[in-house]
């Protein structure tokens, strides 16, 4: 007979995703992951297959999230809502922003040493999602006249999506929210010049 779950599965994923967003992947061994998430070893690898499987559960949770609220507005929004999302990655007490970075440029940093493709495949999935997600914003600001037809629309979402990661490599970096602003702040000049007058 199966041994009843002595932990709420979606509990421990989130506990897992603050841990792993906090410390790193390899930093953190897993006598410390069972005490930051209340799993034990049995469960981390028979429920999630492993540290790893608790990783990419972490990382599903933490993109699942932010595609559903962070990028959202980007949709069917055009130049303001681009410039909400850049400003809220260095906003105090924004959902965006922490001292801690960005746990898919985190795990994009510490994965270059791992070599991992099931990791390298969830933070191409994010980036591809941002870098669409800037281009569909784009393409309705030209559509609306906010911005020329003749900007180059597809550079611009590319150059975005590099630019956010430069924001919370920063912000992990100074250990606080705002330590990518000077950053941001370049980034909406810029917008802020392409606007049809």
């Amino acid at each position: 007979m199966a041994r009843p779950k002595s932990y709420d599965r979606q509990n421990a994923v989130e506990k897992a995703c603050r841990a792993f967003w906090a410390h790193g992947y390899q930093a953190l061994g897993v006598r410390e992951l069972e005490r930051l998430t209340g799993l034990n070893q049995f469960a981390i690898r028979t429920e999630f297959g492993g540290k790893e499987g608790l990783y990419l559960e972490a990382l599903k949770f933490y993109s699942e999230a932010a595609i559903a609220t962070a990028m959202a507005p980007l949709k069917d929004g055009g130049l303001a809502e681009i410039t909400s999302f850049l400003q809220g990655l260095v906003a105090e007490g924004s959902s965006m922003s922490s001292e801690f970075g960005c746990l898919i440029v985190n795990t994009g940093i510490e994965n270059a040493r791992i070599g991992s493709a099931r990791l390298d495949e969830a933070v191409k999935f994010y980036w591809q999602t941002l870098e669409d997600s800037f281009l569909q914003a784009l393409v309705n600001a030209q559509d609306r006249g906010e911005i020329c037809l003749e900007m180059d629309i597809d550079s611009t979402a590319g150059g975005l999506t590099s630019a956010v990661m430069g924001v919370h490599a920063h912000n992990r970096l100074e250990g606080s929210c705002g330590g990518g602003r000077d950053l941001v702040a370049l980034m909406c000049n810029h917008l802020e010049g392409q606007k049809v007058r």
